[in-house]
């Protein structure tokens, strides 16, 4: 038994290392892939290494509308400050993202047992969207790699640990107050001393980083500022879009919409913020039943489809604008002999994709049934928690989904480990 279990660790960690270079390799193969958001964080990294001083500074407060998403942008001017080139962050990125897969397999062993956390690591690493997204430098890498830390530092008691590492995350890119909201329901139950100070010893962690940063930016710039701040200029947008879907490449401050305001370039992005508030709440008194109208379609759109990174693997990737993948999803079989390459990867990658999703609703199913209400609760609550919570408060974009992807292979592991017990005792 024990040796079987030590076989089984090290083909995590041979997994972990092989799927590293593999991710090496792709980077080296197809290379940097733009974005709109990464050229975003190098023109806002280029002005901090200019200013000498750490995002957000001063230039870019006055005449921006939001504060962005902070940790990522400073760990691209920090990179880029030392070797003037993003490369050595995407080798980085590269093995945030192998280790990312060890802690899919760390998480689910300890819910599951080792059968099923290997399952979700293979699920993990053979996940064809998954390749290609360390040639961005997108937010979505370091702040995941910190909410799975978090989250397993959880499961082993280290709930100080866990509040850095979540504070860390939302520093990177703000998501982190699901998991706080969803470990603190889980400690509450049952309520007792030993409760209190895990929640206790959660929040110290995540508020010690947080004070630290605000003071930090305080300090530099007047303006206590710990995360992105973008959630009144998103929601801004809803009384005039059209539909539930993100609108890109169109005007961002349409004149005769709440979004427009005077003389924008004069004020700071606390002021929009601001501004944008008192409009959107005034509009939210009157509307809130059309406002909660659009929430369907958004999680519809969100988790339709799953091909973001599959961009990666295009040609030219010269313009972040057109780095994206169209699918003829209406005419799929007609169109299967003219679909190129990358295409036909993302296809591949969108039958994967809802294996997985129905695979992981059966392993919801199965642990009701098995009435562990308490592991179905905890693998669960961050994804259903974290999409109520984002399409509430902006559109749905399918990328938005991807911290909780690992809690759905992990769903869709178990059942794939409850479906072979129940084969080998058939036969």
């Amino acid at each position: 038994m024990q040796n079987s279990y030590s076989k089984i660790k090290n083909k995590e960690n041979i997994i972990t290392f092989l799927y590293f270079i593999f991710l090496i390799l792709i980077l080296i193969v197809f290379g940097y892939t733009p974005t709109n958001d990464g050229d975003g964080y190098i023109e806002f990294a280029d002005v901090c290494i200019s200013q000498g001083e750490p995002y957000p500074c001063t230039p870019l407060i006055k005449g921006h509308p939001f504060v962005w998403n902070i940790g990522a942008i400073n760990i691209v001017a920090f990179i880029k400050w030392i070797f003037n080139s993003i490369y050595p962050l995407l080798i980085i990125y590269c093995l945030l993202k192998a280790l990312s897969a060890l802690l899919i397999y760390k998480i689910a062993d300890k819910l599951f047992g080792n059968k099923t956390a290997l399952i979700a690591m293979i699920i993990f690493v053979i996940y064809p969207n998954n390749w290609g997204q360390s040639t961005t430098i997108l937010s979505e890498i370091p702040s995941i790699f910190l909410l799975l830390l978090g989250f397993l530092c959880c499961l082993n008691n280290k709930y100080f640990t866990s509040g850095i590492c979540f504070a860390i995350a939302n520093w990177i890119r703000a998501i982190s107050i699901v998991f706080i909201f969803v470990i603190t329901l889980y400690c509450l139950y049952p309520f007792n001393k030993q409760s209190f100070r895990k929640i206790s010893k959660l929040l110290v962690g995540y508020f010690i980083f947080i004070l630290f940063v605000g003071l930090e930016s305080y300090h530099r710039t007047g303006y206590f500022i710990f995360q992105s701040d973008t959630l009144w200029f998103n929601m801004a947008n809803v009384p005039y879009e059209t539909d539930s879907k993100p609108h890109y490449n169109e005007e961002m401050f349409p004149k005769g919409t709440i979004r427009y305001i005077d003389n924008m370039e004069d004020k700071t992005s606390i002021e929009c913020s601001e501004i944008w508030k008192e409009r959107c709440v005034e509009w939210l008194k009157e509307n809130k039943l059309k406002y909660l109208s659009k929430i369907p379609a958004r999680i519809v759109y969100m988790y339709y489809d799953d091909n973001d990174n599959i961009s990666a693997f295009l040609d030219n990737k010269s313009k972040p604008e057109n780095n994206y993948i169209t699918l003829p999803y209406k005419n799929i079989l007609n169109e299967v002999k003219n679909l190129s390459n990358v295409q036909i990867l993302a296809v591949v990658n969108f039958i994967l994709y809802w294996i997985t999703v129905l695979l992981a609703l059966a392993g919801f199913i199965m642990l009701i049934k098995k009435h562990e209400f308490s592991k179905a609760y905890i693998i669960c609550a961050p994804v259903i928690v974290g999409t109520l919570a984002i399409t509430l408060a902006i559109h749905g974009e399918t990328r938005f989904k991807e911290p909780f992807m690992p809690f759905i292979m992990i769903l869709a592991a178990f059942a794939l480990t409850e479906l072979l017990k129940k084969r080998k005792l058939k036969s």
